[in-house]
């Protein structure tokens, strides 16, 4: 008996349950992130100032995770087809108020489900820049590397090269040392 080919499934799951953050928090952080590659998705939720983005970040990590070891698949291939955030369990605490009352307050609990998709495009694609990579580069001045230069007398000469830097006129110095103080010790009157 022949063994059938063995078919690549085109969907990966994961999913993260009981988070400690209320969904409407998580959502804003998933709306980023969908149908756009896993590489991408990942390098936003690094950079964004949400603290919502960790849990994401793992459950997408454990999707590629799923992916790679379980089916052979190529991370670069692989995309967030979808992502939902479900609300999970409310706890419920009592805080106490003024009079002896007691305020309910609810600790809201959620359900990440990620969906990942593999796409099988060209293998040599190359990834998008991210917007980190834009800056300019410095140069790098390496003196003691350079190799000697002949002078036209057969001489070896051994000047080395001084990085371009334009040295801080004692002015611009002293602007900056005032200005820093009067951030630091700024104090307002008893007015």
């Amino acid at each position: 008996m022949a063994k059938a080919p063995e078919v690549k499934p085109k969907e990966i799951k994961a999913f993260g349950r009981h988070i400690h953050v209320g969904p409407r928090k998580l959502r804003l952080v998933a709306d980023m992130i969908r149908k756009s590659r896993v590489e991408d998705a990942l390098e936003q939720l690094r950079y964004s100032s949400k603290n919502a983005a960790l849990p994401i970040s793992k459950v997408i990590n454990s999707a590629i995770a799923n992916a790679v070891h379980n089916f052979n698949l190529k991370k670069e291939n692989l995309f967030v087809k979808s992502i939902t955030i479900d609300g999970g369990p409310v706890m419920k605490r009592m805080e106490p108020r003024a009079q002896g009352r007691g305020f309910i307050i609810r600790k809201r609990t959620s359900h990440i489900n990620v969906i990942l998709e593999s796409k099988e495009g060209p293998s040599n694609r190359k990834s998008r820049r991210s917007i980190f990579s834009l800056r300019p580069r410095r140069e790098i001045v390496e003196t003691a590397d350079k190799p000697t230069q002949e002078t036209d007398e057969g001489k070896v000469s051994d000047k080395q090269q001084k990085p371009m830097q334009g040295p801080k006129s004692q002015q611009k110095i002293k602007q900056n040392l005032v200005g820093l103080k009067r951030r630091l010790f700024n104090r307002k009157s008893g007015e």
